[in-house]
């Protein structure tokens, strides 16, 4: 940023969805020239969510790289093992939390043997909860305010807490810092698509599924996240960078990151292609981009800390689910206010 805002740092970089907003309101970053593509076509070939947060006035201020959503990556040996099949996973919250409890193995203890779902990457549980329950914008930038203190908040985090807290289906003291899901030792985990790559280094011999999230309703919902190609203000030739920008995230640049890293596109137009849908764990991942919403975070570093605090509070029985919650959107009320001027 410091670069950005004294002139030395690069013609084209990229940023954080989360700091879209924000940038696009800073001045330090350009808007797309009509010349090299406009808004409305950048309406009409890009899936709408993947773009939303570099609008700006009408302008579009980053084009999408690194386009993630969200998906349940399920054990089948594990599954089975608890009476359930693969090709019928959980479709709610209720069928998911009562199948999460039914995988949990305890000793005579208590203490956990396998986790009913890996919660390491709590970022993806807790985001995805306040999105899917959450009607409209989580995160109202007009007003600087969070929408999550609200009735449909508390209730995500509520269901984090009954996960974590009252049915204990994970613990952050079960294999802490270990990747439980690749070991074996829990049963269902929710990531992002490009994790089928890992997954195929590090465990090869782990037969998994992969299916939508469950929703409240089990009707199709997940949270969006990606990156942005931006053009600095300093650049000594913003067309050409944009053009570069526009190559990177065209078909052809999309097609590479698509094949070799795993992400998913970002243009309408490759959403059906048989090269990026070769199995049924594709076509789960590729159905999810269609129906996602943006995640609307407003910087990234500050905001992630403030959500894992509430994370925290509430498994760790520091404090109850509103008092959590509450206190947390206060913070992030505050770090909204002073980012977007």
């Amino acid at each position: 940023m410091t670069s950005i805002s004294s002139g030395t740092g690069p013609d084209v970089f990229q940023i954080p969805m989360s700091m879209g907003q924000q940038m696009a309101r800073s001045g330090m970053i350009v808007p797309v020239p009509a010349d090299v593509i406009t808004t409305e076509q950048i309406d009409n070939d890009y899936v709408s969510w993947t773009v939303s947060q570099f609008k700006y006035k009408n302008q579009y201020y980053g084009l999408p790289t690194d386009v993630q959503t969200l998906v349940l990556f399920i054990n089948n040996k594990l599954y089975r093992e608890a009476g359930f099949e693969p090709a019928n996973p959980p479709r709610t919250w209720a069928e998911f939390h009562a199948q999460a409890v039914a995988c949990t193995k305890k000793d005579a203890s208590g203490r956990l043997l396998q986790a009913g779902l890996d919660t390491r990457y709590k970022w993806a549980v807790y985001q995805l909860f306040m999105y899917q329950n959450i009607k409209g914008n989580v995160v109202d930038v007009e007003a600087k305010k969070v929408r999550y203190d609200g009735s449909e908040g508390m209730a995500a985090w509520q269901f984090v807490y009954d996960l974590m807290v009252k049915d204990k289906v994970d613990s952050p003291e079960f294999l802490t810092g270990q990747k439980k899901f690749e070991q074996g030792k829990a049963v269902f985990y929710i990531n992002h698509p490009v994790t089928r790559g890992r997954l195929v280094r590090e465990c090869p011999d782990i037969e998994y599924t992969i299916a939508p999230v469950p929703s409240p309703d089990g009707k199709p919902s997940t949270v969006g996240h990606h990156w942005g190609y931006v053009t600095s203000k300093s650049s000594r030739n913003q067309k050409l960078a944009w053009e570069w920008i526009r190559f990177l995230t065209g078909s052809e640049g999309q097609m590479t990151w698509c094949q070799e890293a795993g992400d998913l596109p970002s243009l309408k137009a490759m959403a059906d292609l048989p090269e990026l849908i070769p199995d049924l764990d594709s076509k789960i991942c590729m159905e999810s981009l269609l129906y996602a919403r943006p995640c609307q975070q407003v910087t990234r570093t500050e905001v992630d800390a403030v959500h894992a605090t509430i994370w925290d509070s509430i498994v760790l029985g520091k404090a109850t689910v509103e008092k959590a919650v509450k206190e947390g959107a206060a913070k992030e009320n505050e770090i909204i206010a002073r980012a977007i001027k």
